[in-house]
Parts: structure tokens; sequence; C-alpha cells
């Protein structure tokens, strides 16, 4: 049998077995992550742009580190504009054998680049994915870096892939606890995968039962709570301040929303100003504000629209069918936060994946495809032309117009159709 299969305890089905490699299921997962590894320490480090850093938030981590190891604590000595989760790992990645903290945090991403693979092969094959599929997600996987430039050595975004990669496993596999907490750590990490607990919840409930589902999520929600508070009770100034830089900075250059703007600006001759502020740039004015608030409000109003068809068609699916809808619905709601997000920096598409390499059928190859399609052009602008797009070129701004095109197009090959778990993998 090459999908799920019931339980027998009533009312419940079992994760969906690998369709081929039974009886070594760990293999082809391991292989990839390895690949993954070698890719990393080869072309990845020594080779052509990968080998230049250019533009880096190495300082910014570097200064948090700097300052615990001098005895002051982020958020109540150390402004800083990341979740919780953040200061751990930079503190742990300046633990990484390294002349420096760039080469140590490079040395950190790449065995969380191994991990982020093997978790997504690991995922298809408990979707029951052929083992030629298999392998195509962990290759492209582990070629993805080579994509999207060397921007992932000098981020901490390929932790989020990584951990949001073995939750997909957790979810798939039922292992409820492991994907809560492991939910609770991304969110740490970067606030958004917290967008992901509602298509969560549906899921469990539909595996188990409402009640189960809801108390798991009310526990989640309190742990996550009680780190937060802790923070809050040493350095409440902090969380302010954390809260003022995301909600109080504008537009950031490379979203949708000054996309437009900058396209306009590109046909009409309309004036445009650049302003720099919160750490990156953007475009400032009321059109610019007024886009970034359609987009936001058009991404949630899709994400509540998505979340509700999920509830009525789940219940018709079986297993592996049903698993397979889940990750479309959890693939689409990620590309639209992205998409429909105020700041949209390169990195950011790190989130994207493994889930949109893991839609089923046709749609999901293609999506695979749009995926690569969406790093690649974003590497033809950043960093080579990032200042000049700041400088308002028209070059770099019909690339980056392109880039978001391309995400826009991704959300709609991600969205469920009524075929979308019944198709061959």
């Amino acid at each position: 049998m090459t999908g799920g299969y019931l339980d027998r305890r009533p009312g419940r089905y079992a994760a969906a077995r690998p369709s081929s490699g039974r009886h070594r299921p760990w293999l082809l997962p391991l292989a990839c992550a390895v690949l993954a590894l070698l890719m990393w320490v080869g072309p990845y480090t020594h080779v052509g742009p990968w080998a230049r850093p250019g533009l880096t938030d190495i300082g910014v981590y570097e200064r948090v580190v700097e300052g615990i190891k001098a005895g002051r604590l982020p958020y109540r000595d150390l402004d800083l504009e990341y979740p919780p989760g953040a200061a751990v790992l930079f503190w742990l990645a300046s633990l990484v054998p390294g002349h420096d903290l760039t080469q140590s945090f490079g040395r950190l991403m790449a065995v969380t680049w191994a991990i982020a693979t093997g978790g997504a092969t690991t995922a298809a094959g408990l979707l029951g994915y052929a083992q030629r599929r298999q392998a195509l997600i962990g290759l492209s996987m582990a070629a993805l870096p080579l994509m999207l430039g060397s921007l992932i050595t000098t981020r901490y975004d390929a932790v989020v892939t990584a951990v949001v990669s073995w939750l997909l496993v957790a979810a798939l596999a039922t292992r409820w606890r492991w994907m809560w907490g492991l939910l609770i750590v991304a969110t740490l990490l970067k606030i958004v995968p917290a967008a992901l607990a509602p298509a969560l919840v549906i899921w469990q409930a539909h595996r188990t039962d409402w009640r189960r589902a809801t108390r798991s999520l009310a526990l989640a929600i309190a742990a996550g709570v009680a780190i937060v508070a802790s923070v809050v009770l040493w350095a409440p100034d902090g969380l302010r301040y954390v809260v003022h830089f995301h909600t109080a900075r504008g537009a950031q250059i490379e979203s949708t929303a000054s996309s437009i703007v900058l396209a306009l600006h590109t046909i009409t001759g309309r004036p445009v100003v650049i302003d720099s502020t919160f750490g990156s740039q953007g475009p400032v004015g009321a059109g610019v504000t007024a886009f970034a608030q359609i987009t936001m409000v058009a991404s949630v109003l899709a994400i509540v629209v998505l979340v509700a068809r999920f509830v009525r068609r789940l219940t018709r699916r079986p297993a592996p069918a049903d698993a397979r809808l889940a990750v479309t619905v959890l693939a689409s709601t990620i590309v639209l936060l992205v998409v429909g997000s105020k700041v949209l920096s390169p990195q950011y598409l790190l989130w994207i994946v493994p889930a949109t390499l893991l839609i089923p059928g046709r749609r999901g190859l293609a999506a695979l495809g749009m995926t690569c399609a969406t790093m690649v052009a974003t590497q033809l602008y950043f960093p080579g032309y990032y200042w000049s797009l700041v400088d308002v070129e028209t070059l770099p701004i019909w690339l980056l117009l392109l880039r978001n095109l391309l995400l826009i197009a991704l959300v709609v090959l991600c969205w469920p159709r009524r075929s979308a778990a019944a198709g061959r993998a």
C-alpha cells in the first residue's frame, strides 16, 4: 500500500507510509542531507558569487553576542528587534568553532540546512510520494542555497525552515506534542509561523477530535505566553521596543506594495522618495501605505477563506489525501503571508520551503519549479542590484516586480482545488 492506512483505534488514521524504501525510510533523507552538506562545503562556500556574503546581518548578531558575553541581557540591556529565540540562536552560533562569527554562523547554517533537507525528504515519504518524487524534493532542497544566493549564510531564517520541516514531519506522523512544540520554537524564532496554528488545530481535530486538538492548542499558547511573559518581567521596555519596531516601520522596498509603487513610478514618472528607517529602505507616502494595507488585508482574508474551506473539505478526504490537502493549505498560508507582508526581505523566501515543494500531483511539480524560479529571480537583483533598486533604477525595479509576480503565481498554484490531494504523486 502506498498511502496512509487505517489505525485500529476507532476514528483515527495512522501516518502515511513511504511509498518505497519502506524498510529503510531514513536512507533517502539521510543521503539528501549529506548531499546538502557537500554542496554547502563545495560550490556554495568556494565558487563565484556564493562565496561572497555581500549584504549581511552578521554585524547585528555579533553585537548581541558581544553584549551577552559582557554580561548584558538582550531586551533589558540590548535593543533587539527579533523574538526571544533569536538571541539564544546567536549565542549558540558563537559556540561553533570558527575564526569569527561569520564563519561560525555559516557552519551552523550548513548543518541546519542539511537538517531541513532531511526533514523535507522525510515529509515527502510520509505523504506516500514515489521515491523519484521524494528524491526530487530532497535534491531541490539541497540545491536551493545555490538558487537564492549567499544570504543564507548570513541570516538565520534557514533555522526556521529546518524547524518547520520537522514540524510538518511531526504533523504527518501524528506526533502532536512534537508538532506543537516545534511550532512554539518556530514562533519564538520568527513570529510568522504562529499563523499556521489554525490549520494545524484543524488537522489534529480531523485525525483525533476537537477536544484534544483545542487542548493541545491551549497548552501551546500557554507555553508561548509563559516564555514571552518571562521576557516582559525582566525587560518590559525591550518588548515594547520589539512591538514598536515591527508596527511602526513602513513598507520595505522589496515588499509587494513597494514593488507596485516603484513599477508605477517607472511607467508614469510619478516621483517616489526612498527613506531609510528601522534598518531597511522603502518608499514613503500615502500611496505605498495604502497598497501595503490592501495587500495585508487581502492576504489575511484569503487565509480566512482558506482555513474555512479546509474545514469543509478535510472531512471528505481519506488518508493519505487528507494529509496532502493539509500540506497544500499550510503552503498556501505561508506564501500568502510572505506576499502580503509589508516586509519581504530576500531571506523570507526560505519560509515557503519545504511546504511549496510538497504540493501533490502535477501542480506540485509546477509549484516546485515556480519556487525555484522565485529564488533565482531574487538572486538576479539581490545583493548585486540592491542599492541600484534603492536608487530607483529601472532594471532592478522590473526584476523585483518579476520576483513578486512569481510569488503571486505561486499562491495560485498552491491554492487547494477540489482535486488538490487526489492526483498522482
